[in-house]
């Protein structure tokens, strides 16, 4: 109708796409209920996380055996092995990949984990442990003296060296508490009547004689 035109005219942008949802969703409620975001991550999302942190978590490591114990003695005392550089390089490329990962997790992952408090003690315990790892390697980058070299260096790896078992815990609790809500049956309230009625639906009417 002309009236109906002219209100649909008057609407702006934002306004117009929020009836559009709103009509969709009314249309369609089974279908908007099944898009609603989940905090499981896609098969590809979470095999690139374990991909990282795996990198992460080897290059590290690979630095600390080539540090400490795969050092060659020359003719003014001990020297880095040559794979030590190549283990830091790739540590530090392997620790920005991991900034990237954390971030994607933010939008969904963290927010609704968050909100609906389902293991989200041992998911801000990953979060701090890589906001120290990040913090400490940002120290040791621009920060590193002859003075700290001797503390600071240990701050890093050695909560580091905690990272990789921290994400398994965090995945195995987070499986075994969704397997636990999927197989756990929903309670049928129970109403005040004769035995066996799980329904107010089930009593009749009372009688008026």
């Amino acid at each position: 109708t002309p009236n109906c035109s002219s209100a649909l005219n008057t609407l702006t942008p934002i306004q117009f796409l929020q009836l559009l949802h709103l009509v969709l969703e009314t249309a369609s409620p089974k279908d908007a209920a099944m898009s609603q975001p989940v905090i499981r991550l896609s098969s590809t999302h979470k095999r690139l996380i374990y991909l990282v942190f795996a990198l992460l978590w080897m290059s590290g490591a690979l630095w600390l055996l080539s540090h400490y114990f795969f050092a060659i003695e020359g003719d003014f005392g001990p020297t880095p092995h040559p794979l030590e550089k190549w283990a830091l390089r790739l540590h530090g490329f392997t620790a920005m990949l991991a900034l990237i990962a954390v971030g994607s997790l933010a939008t969904h992952h963290m927010r609704l984990a968050w909100s609906r408090k389902q293991n989200h003690r041992s998911g801000m315990a990953m979060l701090t442990l890589n906001a120290w790892l990040a913090a400490t390697g940002y120290a040791l980058y621009y920060f590193a003296t002859d003075d700290n070299a001797a503390w600071l260096p240990l701050l890093h790896w050695v909560v580091g060296l905690a990272l990789l078992p921290a994400l398994v815990a965090h995945v195995v609790v987070g499986r075994r508490r969704t397997s636990h809500g999927r197989l756990q049956p929903k309670k049928q309230p129970r109403v005040a009547g004769r035995p066996g009625s799980t329904s107010a639906s089930r009593i009749g009417p009372k009688s008026n004689l």
